[in-house]
């Protein structure tokens, strides 16, 4: 999928109105509340990565500091820059969503990464960067909305030096991927850790029926327009978690 097909405009489309829309309180205080102390307050995420998730990235990416790692799928990237700012390391992050890379950039100043991190518009199937350039490189809960996986995965690999950890976390559902492993391993990569995250089904359900059950605040709070997205995913999603699993990964290229 090059740059300017029509799936990619879509794509962009659909990110650019989901970044447009300001995440209220409430949202937020719903995540803490059925989180506890596994959510990552001072990232502000817009997935449902947990502290542990975080923690997990920083010991397994093995990036030491100053080199630089790649965060594919960045968003707003209060997680990635929160693993950067731990691991006193340099950052990328891409994303198709212009509004989140603005957003992105504006909070560099909060993680104290300046000159440290820079954010991009790229299409992650074709990044244009250098082979073999990175040191290492995350997703945190991506990998499932792109929908060339494999070249995403393949072009991951292109541009990690030899050895380089990319770490994710992502779904395995029938509708997207089954199973991301033989996706890794045809791209160059060896597997090191490929688990189901503990209770993820729990804690993702309970915040989908929060979000149904308060749907009338949530658009009180944020509009049609900004609280759509968040509805529109729970109502979706809902039904279909029993039948999906939510993965932590540690993939090396060789």
């Amino acid at each position: 999928m090059s740059e300017g097909t029509p799936d990619l405009l879509k794509q962009k489309k659909k990110a650019n109105f989901w970044y447009k829309q300001k995440k209220s309180q409430f949202i937020r205080d719903m995540y803490k509340k059925i989180y506890g102390n596994d959510y990552p307050e001072e990232a502000d995420p817009d997935s449902f990565v947990t502290m542990t998730d975080l923690h997990n990235i920083v010991k397994f990416l093995n990036v030491k500091p100053g080199e630089t790692f790649i965060d594919i799928g960045c968003g707003r990237a209060g997680p990635g820059m929160w693993i950067a700012r731990e691991m006193s390391a340099k950052y990328v992050g891409i994303d198709i969503s212009e509004i989140a890379i603005e957003l992105a950039s504006q909070r560099i100043v909060d993680f104290g990464l300046k000159d440290k991190a820079k954010f991009l518009v790229a299409n992650i199937c074709a990044t244009n960067f250098s082979d073999n350039y990175y040191d290492g490189a995350i997703s945190i809960d991506t990998l499932t909305y792109i929908p060339d996986k494999m070249k995403a995965i393949c072009e991951i690999a292109r541009i990690l030096q030899s050895d380089a950890s990319f770490v994710f976390t992502t779904w395995e559902t029938p509708a997207t991927a089954s199973d991301y492993r033989p996706l890794l391993r045809k791209a160059g990569f060896k597997i090191m850790i490929y688990n189901e995250i503990s209770n993820w089904e729990q804690l993702q359900h309970d915040f989908y029926e929060k979000v149904i059950e308060f749907r009338d605040i949530l658009i009180r709070d944020m509009g049609k327009d900004g609280s759509l997205p968040w509805i529109k995913e729970a109502k979706e999603n809902l039904p279909y978690l029993k039948d999906w699993r939510r993965i932590f990964g540690v993939a090396k290229k060789k």
